[in-house]
């Protein structure tokens, strides 16, 4: 019985925490999560393919980190991982914030942006929770978005020009 209920909690707190994270990733990095909501808003074709790109490369030294014997490496591999998968929840949050002003313009902007947002990261979640499907074609094809916006967002270069300086030319 006592394993059910951790079962249950952590899946409980698992539900909890993805949208903070989400929501966490907005309010410290809104621009790297803007970037990576226009880039997947506007090309999720590219983005898709860049997150396949950028799995492919990053799956090389886990792979690698992963089957070397010392325990050494093998920590270094799960600090890869969750280096990559922290960048792909970036990515998520760019997502979420998606799915948050779709969702707000639905419903005639009365949501405030951080109440979209946050039903976005749950829309999100709970569309990955969806049995079969959203198991085994969200959530892995949303991860490779979600890779490849933030790949974008993050490796892509300021604007050096003001808005002012744009917009007299």
């Amino acid at each position: 019985m006592a394993d059910m209920y951790a079962i249950f909690g952590s899946l409980i707190l698992i539900g909890i925490s993805y949208p903070a994270l989400l929501t966490a990733w907005w309010l410290l990095f809104p621009e790297k999560v803007e970037i990576a909501r226009i880039r997947i808003s506007e090309k999720p074709k590219k983005s898709f393919g860049l997150g396949i790109l950028a799995g492919a490369i990053a799956a090389i030294p886990t792979v690698i980190l992963f089957t070397l014997p010392t325990q050494f490496t093998q920590v270094l591999g799960w600090i890869w991982l969750v280096l990559v998968l922290g960048a792909a929840s970036l990515g998520a949050a760019g997502i979420a914030a998606e799915i948050g002003l779709r969702l707000n313009w639905r419903n005639d902007g009365n949501f405030q942006s951080l109440g979209a947002f946050i039903r976005g990261a749950g829309i999100l979640e709970l569309a990955s929770a969806f049995p079969i499907i959203g198991w085994l074609l969200f959530i892995p094809v949303g991860t490779l978005v979600a890779l490849g916006g933030a790949v974008h967002a993050i490796f892509k270069k300021k604007d050096k020009e003001g808005p002012t300086e744009t917009a007299a030319k």
